[in-house]
């Protein structure tokens, strides 16, 4: 049988439920409050202040920060927060962001050598007061442009080119017309008719003038390719003697001891033209240039470039 105590004992608990359950729905209510209250002081901070945002502008990984006026204490304290954390990430051997901007170093310079070559212009006035000249049949040309030879190196320049003086290719330029006009000259003299058949005689012109045609040939190519060439490194005597033999001689301009010049006989100062004596260190140890044009003026230049090529060396601008 249910007792009064009983009967009381339910109805406390009942009481105390209810009680619960009012504490319980206060709590829920000022948690729902509080809530809508965050919510519009943070929309008012946000229409008001912008927040200080962090960013990251570039691959690096290094943070920047937007131009942003102060913000409140709580976004303060979360801002430093991230911050922080961010700091840690960051590389020890890139900028932090509050270390002070360190001044501009001092570029560095680095050590120019001089140029290997100075251009022939400047240092030689031979050069300088000459032109350009590509002449086939020339005898002095300075400079020439597309002008080669066999064993000329790669960053080698031709500056002059010599031939004999087109004066001395009188002598075998008379000879031929001699030789050409001594069939007109001789026959009369000896009546080879009479004694040789019409087609022997014809023959024997022929073979006559074959021989003063290869005289002539052998004749002016010996002349066109007995050449001596100056380069900015060395000098190249080239002897032609026949279309199967020539011979080749150079040295290095380093190796020049002395250098002469000679003009001999009416022909050669009226033409102004000599012979030209170079005393070499060489495995030759003379070169001669026979019967050249200006031999005073090709003298001085090989001078110059002597002097050029000591200076070369005192500056250290020797490849």
């Amino acid at each position: 049988m249910p007792t009064i105590f009983d009967a009381s004992a339910e109805e406390q608990k009942k009481k105390q439920k209810a009680v619960e359950q009012q504490l319980a729905d206060i709590q829920r209510e000022r948690k729902q409050n509080l809530k809508k209250n965050q919510a519009k002081k943070t929309k008012k901070t946000a229409n008001s202040v912008p927040k200080k945002t962090l960013k990251l502008t570039n691959s690096t990984g290094i943070p920047q920060i937007e131009h942003a006026s102060i913000p409140t204490a709580e976004t303060d304290q979360k801002s430093e927060i991230s911050f922080s954390k961010t700091e840690k990430n960051v590389p020890k051997d890139r900028p932090s962001m509050t270390s002070k901007p360190t001044a501009n170093p001092t570029p560095q310079t680095t050590p120019t050598t001089p140029s290997a070559k100075r251009r022939p212009e400047e240092y030689s006035s031979v050069l300088r007061g000459e032109r350009p000249s590509n002449g086939i049949f020339a005898a002095f040309m300075p400079q020439p442009h597309g002008v080669g030879f066999e064993s000329q190196h790669e960053h080698e320049e031709i500056l002059l080119v010599l031939r004999q003086h087109p004066v001395v290719n009188v002598v075998w330029v008379t000879i031929t017309i001699i030789l050409m006009l001594a069939p007109f000259l001789l026959f009369p003299m000896i009546p080879l008719q009479v004694i040789l058949p019409g087609v022997y005689m014809f023959f024997l012109m022929v073979a006559w003038y074959l021989f003063v045609t290869a005289y002539v040939i052998e004749s002016f190519l010996g002349w066109y390719f007995n050449i001596y060439i100056i380069t900015d490194e060395r000098i190249i005597d080239i002897d032609f003697y026949s279309l199967i033999y020539k011979s080749v001689s150079e040295a290095k301009i380093e190796k020049i001891e002395d250098v002469t010049s000679t003009t001999a006989g009416f022909f050669g100062a009226f033409f102004n033209y000599g012979n030209i004596a170079i005393q070499t260190a060489a495995e030759k140890r003379e070169f001669e240039f026979a019967r050249v044009p200006q031999p005073a003026k090709i003298t001085k230049f090989l001078n110059e470039l002597m002097i050029e090529e000591e200076r070369e060396k005192i500056e250290g601008r020797v490849m």
